[in-house]
């Protein structure tokens, strides 16, 4: 494993790499204040959770859970509670894709056709960088599920209406839907609605395509794959992948610590959890807990302004040549600002270059939220070049928050519970306060 070429920068200390005792975490009594006041305003004795971690830095500052992960039991959120992720998730289906391509098993520049055979022609046009990037102009695979028929039109909203207790044990017995199944839905659009990279647009069967496309090449599933080249090399134990083919015995942590999930219908939190779709991958399903991912975001923090951040980073261009602020499984933002700064005990006016990724996550009543963002002083005369920032001014936040409830306000609430931590140590003007929170 040694000898792989990799874009990943492990911690030295493996064992802990957040350098945080999770039996006594930093713990911000005014993020405290934050998460009870936009989930639970009206002090009821019992609501669904929440799970916040937060660098500043190189420090973990934050690291807290509220609420409860199963109302009908009583058990709390805790540290080693397990969430879906929903579209969280697609950031690391596209790692598994640059790991393939930095280890030359894969180029951005492979057309669909090359792998997958019973595909239209307009597969010869669509590249593994247009998955990635959402401009493949493919047909979402959620439409073509109603489209064809196969599903009434309300059929997600009457899933989150419908009490259902089918988290955590995920099982049915059934012959479930399966990528597989989404591909061939796919390879019957015969036509696309307009040209491959032209334009930029959300597709989750991009990213189900290039989950097909990690096991064509590895020979393993998605989950596999991942769990060897990454999730163990940064001790992520309890981060996986459900599809089809998981089974876990009742008393295995996936099943132990991982949570309900809980719509808010008319006043009352509802168990909500089955659908025919809870099997699919790669553009969801992804399953976690905040610790696991404190140190993912950590170790995103390590590579800021390494060379590899440009492949995960860096907003696509269109044929166009009109950027798309869009990089791999990450919503990118970046402006130009001046912050007041003390300065030998004065305030000093300066030009600061900021930028952020982020992206949310929603399946049923599942609510995850992922924000970065760094800010530096503007090197004079104009120098724009990574090159010639200077490490040592650059400042950075790290926000993640999960939850396994659909809370009913009119804005995404863990997105804005994460805006309002930046408050607290970036102050009112800051990037981060202009990450769109809108349903």
């Amino acid at each position: 494993m040694a000898s792989r070429k990799s874009y990943r920068k492990y911690p030295e200390d493996h064992s802990n790499p957040l350098s945080v005792d999770l039996n006594d975490p930093p713990i911000n009594p005014e993020i405290d204040e934050i998460v009870s006041e936009l989930t639970n305003p009206k002090g009821h004795p019992r609501v669904p959770g929440v799970a916040v971690v937060v660098r500043k830095e190189d420090e973990i500052v934050h690291l807290n859970c509220y609420g409860y992960a199963n109302l009908e039991t009583g058990a709390k959120v805790r540290l080693d509670t397990i969430f879906d992720l929903g579209s969280l998730s697609k950031q690391f289906t596209a790692v598994a894709i640059l790991d393939l391509v930095i280890n030359h098993k894969l180029y951005l520049t492979d057309h669909l056709s090359k792998f997958f055979k019973g595909f239209p022609r307009y597969a010869d046009a669509i590249t593994i960088e247009d998955l990635i990037h959402h401009t493949s102009a493919l047909p979402d695979y959620l439409a073509i599920y109603v489209e064809s028929r196969r599903a009434e039109k309300d059929w997600y909203e009457k899933a989150l209406a419908t009490g259902d207790f089918w988290y955590p044990q995920m099982l049915t017995g059934k012959k479930e839907i399966s990528n597989k199944d989404v591909l061939k839905w796919i390879a019957t659009q015969t036509l696309l609605p307009r040209p491959p990279d032209t334009e930029y647009e959300y597709c989750n069967s991009g990213y189900v395509v290039l989950a097909e496309l990690v096991a064509k090449v590895t020979k393993k599933r998605l989950g596999p794959y991942l769990k060897e080249y990454l999730f163990e090399g940064l001790g992520m134990h309890d981060t996986y992948v459900f599809d089809e083919t998981s089974r876990f015995p009742p008393d295995a942590r996936q099943v132990v610590n991982h949570a309900r999930c809980y719509n808010h219908v008319s006043g009352h939190f509802v168990p909500v959890g089955y659908t025919p779709l809870n099997f699919i991958t790669g553009d969801g399903n992804f399953h976690s807990t905040i610790v696991d991912l404190a140190k993912w975001e950590r170790n995103l923090h390590e590579l800021e302004f390494n060379p590899i951040s440009e492949l995960l980073w860096k907003p696509v261009k269109v044929k166009s040549r009109k950027k798309q602020n869009y990089g791999a499984g990450w919503k990118l933002l970046s402006d130009k600002n001046e912050i007041e700064v003390e300065v030998n005990g004065k305030p000093v006016t300066r030009k600061y270059e900021r930028r952020a990724e982020y992206h949310r996550g929603t399946w049923l009543g599942w609510r995850s939220f992922i924000a970065r963002a760094s800010r530096w002083p503007i090197p004079e005369a104009g120098a724009r070049a990574r090159k010639r920032i200077d490490p040592k001014t650059v400042e950075s936040l790290g926000i993640v928050v999960l939850s396994n409830a659909r809370f009913g306000n009119p804005q995404f609430t863990t997105c804005r519970i994460a805006q309002e931590i930046s408050r607290v140590y970036w102050k009112r003007n800051n990037i981060m306060t202009k990450l769109n929170c809108e349903l």
